[in-house]
């Protein structure tokens, strides 16, 4: 926590991007757990590898939408990990009680699929029922071994980002960074910009909010605004 303002660029964003794009290159040992569609049917036995009996928050992604990078398929698995130890060092969890995890279902980027280092699946994504079958079975495997834990979804595509979280927020204790975290910090942030010109909430629903960007992040604040907007009548 000393040096958090200096380490946390490093951590994350902008070098876990890096990372990713070159995570194939980079690989020296596993951190956090690999699924993927082959595995369907076995998720339930793979969980229960897992060393750690008391894990609280796991974090997961398809490698769908990446940042601003798109498509990375198993190399979006740096971040769960950076995003994890931001987690570990500025909010207090324990490093052995979190686990990172990618759910790898193909991908899209022609250029990941031909190299020869690329450690993923190589072949287009699965979309449709197929798609959702993978997700629906690791999920209830996670949350079978740790009904308590924080599942939180990060950096899926907006086509998926938004089901996702629906299709689970009513029996599981999920979570989208995208969509709730990024949106509940813009919208906090209009707040404090309406009580610095000293009005109070309820002037939100007289404001015009411009998102430039309709991805998960964008589509996300859209939502928690409009919901602000409706609240403060």
């Amino acid at each position: 926590m000393e040096n958090f303002v200096e380490m946390a660029p490093i951590i994350y964003t902008p070098t876990v991007g890096w990372v990713c794009s070159n995570y194939h290159k980079l690989y020296r040992r596993p951190r956090g757990m690999f699924f993927s569609a082959k595995d369907k049917g076995e998720m339930a036995a793979l969980v229960y590898n897992w060393p750690q009996s008391d894990v609280h928050a796991v974090v997961v992604t398809d490698g769908s939408r990446i940042l601003g990078l798109g498509d990375l398929g198993l190399n979006g698995l740096g971040i769960p990990v950076g995003k994890l130890d931001l987690y570990c060092a500025a909010a207090g969890f324990h490093p052995t009680k979190v686990l990172p995890c990618v759910v790898d279902v193909g991908t899209d980027n022609v250029a990941l699929r031909s190299d020869p280092l690329y450690c993923g699946l190589t072949r287009p994504r699965l979309t449709g029922p197929a798609y959702y079958e993978i997700l629906d079975e690791f999920v209830h495997a996670i949350m079978t071994r740790w009904p308590d834990a924080v599942l939180q979804f990060e950096d899926f595509q907006m086509k998926h980002a938004l089901t996702l979280l629906e299709r689970y927020r009513n029996h599981h204790l999920v979570f989208n960074d995208d969509i709730q975290g990024t949106a509940a910090t813009a919208l906090a942030g209009l707040y404090g910009a309406l009580r610095v010109q000293g009005k109070g909430l309820e002037a939100i629903g007289k404001q015009r909010v411009v998102c430039v960007g309709a991805g998960s992040a964008g589509m996300g604040v859209v939502r928690m605004v409009a919901a602000g907007m409706e609240k403060q009548g």
